[in-house]
């Protein structure tokens, strides 16, 4: 079994606004699938285990307990969650584990994150000082 580093939960997820307005998921999706998608994906981003809907490390929920999660019909998630799983954005695992295809590509960690952020507030401070030297000549 392969170890699992369990974060805190994530208050946020990130939303691509030209992939989602202009991409597949559009044609993929009928309005009231897109729901239960991008409900998922918060679902995911609010687990134990980032990009995986699952109660823990490896129980996951039942149709009946997801629906209700997403406050939903059972219908509309077993349609929603079939369709998902053929158009690829999602795998179901045999514990009913709902992993989110390339959560962790469009939506890295804190950590990082906070690397990156710190990388960019260096280079700006190193971007910066160069400025003032070049003013200074």
């Amino acid at each position: 079994m392969e170890t699992i580093n369990l974060m805190p939960r994530r208050r946020w997820i990130m939303i691509w606004v030209q992939e989602t307005l202009h991409g597949t998921t559009l044609q993929e999706l009928e309005p009231d699938e897109r729901a239960v998608w991008f409900e998922s994906l918060c679902a995911a981003g609010d687990s134990v285990i980032p990009g995986k809907i699952c109660i823990s490390e490896d129980i996951g929920y039942t149709n009946d307990q997801l629906a209700r999660l997403l406050n939903v019909p059972l219908e509309l998630l077993e349609r929603s969650v079939k369709k998902l799983q053929k158009v690829g954005k999602i795998k179901l695992n045999h514990d009913n584990i709902i992993e989110i295809v390339n959560f962790n590509k469009y939506n890295p960690s804190e950590d990082a994150l906070n690397k990156r952020r710190d990388y960019m507030a260096k280079y700006m401070r190193d971007y910066r000082g160069e400025k003032k030297k070049d003013k200074s000549k």
